[in-house]
């Protein structure tokens, strides 16, 4: 591999680039460096946000024609690229491009890294999962009754959010929706949401700086809770999405329906990887004690699943489109199941911060009443694929 004769050239290019482009969503980055150890790139950048906490996806790309296209796409990667980055001093990716048939071999290569701040924007990031068939209900020796039915499962394909809906993003829904009540349909006159100290507040009556609905200070870029499961049913039609059945919310959980506990991919529960009530009154054999945050924090601060789904188990509960029934497995159908008909409350998946480990498992199933919500009560977004 020629490297050493273009190297020089494409730090100094990518260094122009990076004078022009270096402020994106109130982030910065800067000090790029490029170096080659044998077949191995490696890449060194600093990100520095608005926030400490703030949390990034990473691109990287490479152009071979001096800028005109970046074509190649790097996908032999490690360290800090893809989703999950989060801001601070000497980050690294490392790429073999031999392991992606890439030879760099000229004097025309640019490589360009772009961030973009996850939960801030309306572009909602999405996952596609496959359809396919898997064994739903719980599979391991805990469990309580209405998870303890497994029973075959087949779904078309559908795209999930990789996070939970943020309280900026709820904040831009209200503005642009004009209320905090349904304001049509079967549901008028429900209530979207409520005030909650890691929330949102209603300012209308309370400063003359804010109007409206507005995110708590520090907490734009955390789950949106206290809203209620018509409040997240609306967000969802506003903007051409729905809520998640029960059944879909479980197989992107347990990835594509493999037999895990925990919905990063693991079967022991660490409050180090999850959002959940650490206390060492609630150690099980599958799980270990460590810290109780004793509130939500902000979307993507741990590690996903392998399909880039975060926050599966932990954090806050979860809304889906499913009215909950406990003795619902023994009647539900095979293709794409949706829940009784009809019920008093709705169901919620995936546990959160307040919960125990038994809680947090990918199967296990609670409730709410429609019209509540609860600081510890959110949701993420599917999108049905066209067939």
């Amino acid at each position: 591999m020629k490297y050493h004769n273009t190297l020089l050239l494409i730090i100094l290019l990518v260094f122009t680039y990076f004078s022009q482009k270096s402020n994106l969503n109130a982030q910065s980055l800067y000090d790029l460096n490029i170096e080659v150890d044998e077949d191995t790139i490696n890449v060194k950048y600093n990100i520095v946000g608005e926030r400490p906490n703030d949390v990034y996806k990473v691109d990287l790309e490479i152009s071979d024609n001096n800028g005109q296209k970046f074509a190649i796409i790097p996908h032999s990667t490690d360290g800090d690229i893809g989703y999950g980055v989060k801001s601070g001093l000497s980050k690294k990716i490392k790429w073999q491009p031999l392991a992606d048939s890439v030879q760099l071999i000229g004097e025309d290569f640019i490589f360009k890294i772009s961030a973009r701040l996850l939960g801030a924007s309306d572009s909602i990031e999405l996952v596609r999962i496959p359809s396919g068939s898997f064994i739903m209900g719980n599979n391991f020796p805990e469990g309580r009754p209405d998870e303890n039915y497994p029973h075959k499962v087949s779904l078309d394909a559908f795209e999930i959010g990789i996070y939970e809906i943020t309280n900026i993003q709820f904040t831009n829904f209200l503005r642009r929706y004009g209320s905090d009540e349904v304001t049509s349909g079967e549901f008028v006159g429900q209530p979207l949401i409520f005030e909650h100290e890691h929330g949102l507040k209603n300012y209308s009556s309370k400063t003359e700086k804010i109007s409206g609905w507005a995110p708590q200070k520090g907490y734009e870029y955390h789950p949106v809770v206290n809203v209620t499961w018509y409040g997240a049913n609306e967000f969802c039609k506003f903007y051409g999405f729905r809520l998640p059945t029960e059944a879909e919310w479980e197989y992107a959980a347990r990835e594509l329906g493999d037999t895990i506990r925990f919905g990063n991919g693991k079967n022991l529960a660490d409050p180090s990887d999850i959002n959940f009530n650490g206390n060492i009154d609630f150690m099980t054999k599958y799980s270990v004690a460590g810290e109780n945050r004793q509130y939500a924090t902000r979307i993507a601060s741990f590690t996903p699943n392998k399909l880039e789904l975060f926050d599966m188990s932990g954090n806050v509960w979860e809304w889906c489109q499913d009215w909950y029934m406990s003795n619902y497995y023994f009647n539900s159908k095979v293709e794409n199941p949706t829940g009784p008909w009809f019920g008093d409350h709705k169901s919620i998946r995936g546990g959160s911060w307040y919960n125990q480990p038994i809680d947090i498992r990918v199967t296990d199933r609670s409730f709410m009443p429609p019209h509540l919500g609860s600081g510890d009560v959110g949701f993420r977004v599917v999108r049905q694929l066209v067939k």
